[in-house]
């Protein structure tokens, strides 16, 4: 299978099978800038999607897989990790936007999608998912333990003897006299 770095779907068979879906896959590779992990790698994108022409807008979705490269934000261990992303968008054909004054209302949106033509980029609404999809934190595991905030210790492969009170910021309070 071909890698590419954008996204790119031939609707000629789509447009002549109104209503039908038809099955896009592909891997690709984004860029890294994609992800909120300041040490984290992302390795590849593999989506898979069923397109359906609904005249005149496409309707896309499906499923968009992560794989990435990185290390715990907890922990610090070195994990690789595929994150599954669902997907679903519409994208209005242009042609028909421009000449339907009811149409170019619904579709005046700053974050519509649009197409013209056959061909159908879909790089920029995958790459906005992943954005704004993706968790906060890139953790090895959900329950990660991470480090001791004291002596370092990797709380998910031994306890440490640390005295993990946590410090009251307004204990100093109890010594004042009136």
């Amino acid at each position: 299978m071909a890698v590419h770095s954008k996204i790119v779907i031939d609707l000629t068979e789509n447009l002549a099978n109104v209503g039908e879906p038809l099955i896009f896959q592909g891997e690709f590779h984004l860029p890294d800038e994609l992800l909120p992990y300041p040490q984290a790698k992302l390795t590849k994108v593999e989506i898979d999607f069923d397109v359906t022409f609904e005249n005149p807008n496409v309707f896309i979705e499906g499923e968009i897989t992560c794989f990435i490269d990185g290390v715990c934000d907890r922990c610090l261990a070195k994990v690789s990790k595929q994150i599954y992303l669902p997907f679903e968008q519409t994208f209005y054909n242009l042609t028909y936007r421009l000449g339907n004054s009811e149409y170019t209302d619904k579709t005046k949106e700053e974050d519509a999608y649009i197409y013209s033509g056959s061909k159908l980029d879909v790089t920029q609404a995958v790459c906005d998912e992943i954005v704004l999809s993706l968790p906060l934190s890139f953790l090895c595991k959900e329950d990660c333990k991470g480090l001791c905030h004291k002596c370092g210790t990797d709380l998910n492969k031994q306890t440490c003897s640390c005295d993990t009170t946590p410090d009251n910021a307004f204990s100093v309070l109890k010594n004042l006299k009136f």
